[in-house]
């Protein structure tokens, strides 16, 4: 089913809230920040994933706000797959092939792939090879 109303600012914040029961949020004038505690696998370590999403953003803000820095696997100077490695900005999608946009939920596309994200950082520390795919100036970024 192709969806064709955009949800609101407030219903995106909503929809995590009672999704996610363990997580926080504060809000701001034309938008909101979400956090929370994860552990994408049993194995995983634990990180506290923020989301900011504001009216004016063409799409949300991903942070791994802790820990910080993240590790880096042997040999490397930046994290793969961020737009901001030093603020530890997940990318997540392509913008460019429209992967996401408001009529999708934060709490089912933006959080998974975030956690997706996480996997695939946690193999890339120990192997140094990125295996989550990417796009364009990121294979070259990643190899």
């Amino acid at each position: 089913m192709v969806r064709n109303r955009k949800y609101t600012i407030a219903e995106q914040l909503a929809i995590l809230r009672s999704i996610y029961p363990g997580s926080s949020s504060t809000t701001m004038a034309n938008g909101f920040t979400w956090t929370m505690r994860v552990q994408p696998l049993p194995l995983s370590g634990n990180y506290t994933l923020k989301i900011v999403y504001c009216q004016n953003m063409a799409w949300p803000n991903v942070f791994i706000s802790d820990p910080k820095p993240l590790k880096l696997a042997e040999g490397a100077e930046k994290l793969p797959h961020c737009y901001d490695s030093k603020k530890q900005q997940l990318c997540l999608f392509y913008p460019k092939y429209r992967e996401w946009d408001s009529s999708k939920l934060i709490a089912t596309t933006i959080v998974h792939w975030a956690l997706l994200w996480i996997v695939f950082y946690e193999s890339w520390v120990i192997t140094g090879k990125w295996y989550g795919g990417g796009h364009g100036k990121w294979d070259a970024v990643i190899q």
